[in-house]
C-alpha cells in the first residue's frame, strides 16, 4: 500500500473529505484525488503540511505502513 492511499484512509476514518484536506493544506482542487486516481507519490513538502495540520496522524505510519495510523502522544 502506498503512501497516498493510507492517507486516504485517514481520511476516511476522520469523515475529512478531499476537498477540505485539499483545502486545509493549502493543495490545488482536485490534487490529492487525481494523486490517490493515479497511484501517486507524496513529496516532503506535503508530509510536512499534513504533520502540521494534522498531528494525530502517525507520519512514519503514512510512509511505511509500521505502527498505528494514530499517534497517541499528539497533544493538539
Amino acid at each position: 500500500m502506498k503512501p497516498i492511499e493510507r492517507i486516504s484512509m485517514y481520511l476516511q476514518y476522520r469523515s475529512i473529505t478531499p476537498h477540505s484536506f485539499e483545502k486545509k493544506i493549502v493543495l490545488s482542487n482536485g490534487y490529492f484525488s487525481k494523486q490517490l486516481k493515479n497511484q501517486g507519490s507524496v513529496g516532503s513538502d506535503i508530509l510536512i503540511k499534513i504533520h502540521a495540520q494534522y498531528p494525530e496522524l502517525n507520519i512514519l505510519w503514512v510512509l511505511t505502513g509500521e505502527g498505528q495510523m494514530l499517534d497517541r502522544k499528539s497533544t493538539r
